[in-house]
């Protein structure tokens, strides 16, 4: 069964409680929720805050309902920026990070979907844990069972640079606009 935005919306307000991280209600009322158009957005897709948009600099907090993806993708480099560094901490929940390197043999893939994830290490991230990802290195997020919450600490980037390898996503439909 698919589920619509808005019937996702307490669940992702839920896990937001759960992390006990506070947000104001003008950015609660901000949760934007992706499904990069693949229309299955219980097991792929995400909610996001932006918490801070600037110039150089970007901050957003990333929920992820249980065992949900968030798909493999990349931030390249474009013009004379080299790409965006993405360095994301686990405020509630465990976060699982995959890039490309040596398999993991515990993956669980989005049924029908094993050809677009073929980064298979995976790093386990839990409350208080972090990694950083550099610019051109296909990766990927999905939650414990639990779900989680995460704080993303970025350089600033046009988002619409992406790329996702699943044909039939629309990319990260994200506003590049600045929030101070």
């Amino acid at each position: 069964m698919n589920y619509t935005k808005d019937e996702l919306i307490p669940l992702y307000v839920e896990l937001l409680q759960k992390a006990n991280f506070p947000v104001s209600e003008e950015e609660l009322q901000s949760l934007t929720i992706n499904d990069f158009g693949l229309e299955n957005l219980k097991e792929e897709g995400f909610g996001l805050i932006d918490l801070l948009r600037s110039e150089r600099v970007r901050v957003n907090l990333i929920l992820l309902l249980p065992n949900q993806s968030l798909p493999e993708h990349l931030h390249p480099g474009y013009e004379n920026e080299k790409g965006k560094e993405e360095t994301i901490r686990v405020l509630y929940g465990t976060t699982r990070v995959f890039i490309e390197g040596e398999p993991d043999t515990d993956i669980k893939i989005p049924k029908g979907k094993e050809q677009w994830y073929t980064a298979l290490k995976k790093i386990e991230l839990n409350i208080g844990e972090q990694f950083t990802i550099s610019p051109n290195i296909k990766h990927w997020f999905q939650a414990g069972e639990n779900g989680s919450v995460n704080i993303a600490f970025q350089n600033r980037v046009d988002e619409s640079h992406n790329i996702f390898y699943d044909p039939e996503s629309d990319g990260c439909k994200i506003s590049n606009e600045n929030k101070y």
